[in-house]
């Protein structure tokens, strides 16, 4: 099946829908594919997603119904195939799709969904241009063709000036609506905006596309990255550690401590930890507690890394993996990732390593 992609950026006008909320059906057919179930999908946060509708299909024909209540972005999804078909769904309106692996894939209808299928038909096209160009440019320069590059780079850049300028366009006339908020959400993801930068994205939103699905997607990262941003009181969690005893962070007394999140399997934790175990051996005795979060799924190769790089420290797991609890409640994007906490469990560092952690420690235990 087509996979489709959350980024946005190359979004020609479209008006807000309006409509109430009332049965919205979709219809049609699916290529290759000759009975199954086909589903509505879309996100209910940045976690959750919720199931609009779903039907079974016989002899490749389909008609779904579903209740929306506000313009969404959805995905058709065919039960047991990877990806899906994305639409702008919207209240009591009508589609007609045609789900294929080929080129002939399309669903029509809806006033968000065809403008923007029509924008980024356009846009795709100029896309091939600009890339076609791009890839004759480095090609000229490796070949030390430097006059021919020259010339092909002057129509490289008028045609990026025209895939900008077709994107500012759409853009603007879809300021206040879904589509201006999945841009923007589909852009702080791809780019892993901090804090900070997604603030300020968020701030460039009118009140309908704040109040959009998405615009309160943005909200909820906005809210849940705040709690782990330095001066935040960290958020609690108890966990087993390797016998099954359960350990309440919050219950851990130190002056100083540091919250660890790694596993057996990542190279650059492992490669981090000799740098812990000195800091360790260096400022237990004056306050100093380490706290290690693994991500393993494991539970023999968990500990069987603690005890190989000598991790003296507490150690905990739900052995849950990328799926533990705490990833999403500490913005987890990648690891190790380190929290430095205070007596009062406030965060007052993120991302130390090495040097800088090993001097931030100890001017905080002197």
């Amino acid at each position: 099946m087509k996979k489709t992609t959350l980024f946005a950026l190359m979004l020609i006008c479209s008006l807000a829908s309006m409509a109430q909320t009332g049965n919205t059906t979709i219809k049609g057919s699916v290529e290759g594919i000759k009975k199954g179930r086909l589903y509505l999908l879309t996100r209910a946060s940045e976690e959750k997603t919720d199931t609009l509708g779903y039907c079974d299909f016989k002899r490749g024909r389909f008609k779904l119904t579903a209740t929306i209540a506000e313009p969404v972005v959805a995905q058709l999804v065919v039960d047991g195939f990877a990806g899906g078909f994305m639409l702008f769904a919207e209240p009591a309106t009508a589609y007609e799709a045609c789900l294929s692996e080929g080129a002939n894939f399309y669903i029509r209808g809806g006033k968000l969904n065809d403008s923007y299928t029509a924008h980024m038909h356009v846009a795709d096209s100029l896309g091939q241009v600009v890339a076609g160009l791009q890839g004759r440019y480095d090609a000229l320069r490796t070949a030390k063709k430097f006059r021919s590059a020259s010339q092909t780079n002057d129509s490289l850049r008028v045609e990026q000036e025209k895939l900008r300028g077709l994107q500012t366009a759409f853009l603007d006339c879809n300021n206040d609506n879904i589509i201006m908020a999945y841009t923007v959400y589909s852009n702080i993801m791809m780019r892993e905006a901090n804090l900070g930068e997604t603030r300020r994205l968020y701030a460039t939103l009118g009140e309908r596309a704040k109040a959009s699905q998405y615009g309160r997607m943005i909200e909820e990262r906005i809210i849940r990255m705040a709690k782990t941003e330095g001066g935040a009181q960290a958020p609690d969690f108890t966990l087993p550690d390797s016998t099954g005893h359960l350990v309440t962070m919050s219950e851990v007394k130190a002056k100083v401590k540091i919250i660890d999140f790694w596993a057996s399997w990542c190279g650059p934790c492992r490669l981090n930890n000799p740098a812990l175990r000195k800091l360790y051996e260096e400022f237990h005795d004056k306050g100093l507690e380490i706290i290690g979060v693994s991500l393993d799924t494991n539970k023999a190769a968990w500990i069987k890394a603690i005890e190989k790089d000598g991790l003296s420290w507490i150690n905990l797991s739900s052995l849950k993996g990328w799926q533990c609890d705490l990833v999403p409640l500490y913005s987890i994007k990648g690891i190790p990732a380190l929290f430095v906490l205070d007596e009062n469990n406030n965060i007052i560092a993120t991302g130390l390593k090495g040097e800088p952690l090993q001097r931030f420690v100890e001017e905080r235990l002197k």
